[in-house]
């Protein structure tokens, strides 16, 4: 997939840790997750934020060179998946490089294909 020139997708997010506002680097987002109508990321040191947007909103706005929305429920980094494979015939399941994982991260039949050749393309 290649960028477009005139979209311009975010550098960086403000996520909230706590009272705490914080300037986190898209680069440095592992899993974008939903989860009690609440939003979260995990970072690379596996800190968990809230970050108040809507995962629609944050599909549009991240780099799809970067980032592939996985389901409804989660959005992952291409630099932070470490292996795929097939799920029940025709799912795939992704492990991604956080030593704890909130869920299993799961691609449905639908988008498997497109996750496979987004995956070969970045």
């Amino acid at each position: 997939m290649q960028e477009e020139p005139n979209i311009c997708y975010r550098k960086r997010l403000i996520v909230q840790k706590g009272a705490e506002f914080i300037s986190l680097k898209t680069e440095d987002a592992v899993l974008f997750y939903t989860q009690n109508r609440l939003v979260f990321v995990i970072d690379r040191n596996e800190k968990k934020y809230i970050i108040n947007k809507k995962m629609n909103e944050l599909e549009t706005e991240l780099n799809p060179d970067s980032f592939f929305r996985a389901n409804r429920q989660c959005i992952i980094q291409v630099d932070f998946i470490k292996s795929f494979r097939t799920y029940e015939r025709v799912k795939l399941i992704i492990e991604i490089s956080l030593t704890q994982m909130p869920f299993p991260i799961i691609i449905s039949q639908e988008n498997a294909a497109a996750f496979r050749r987004w995956i070969c393309t970045v």
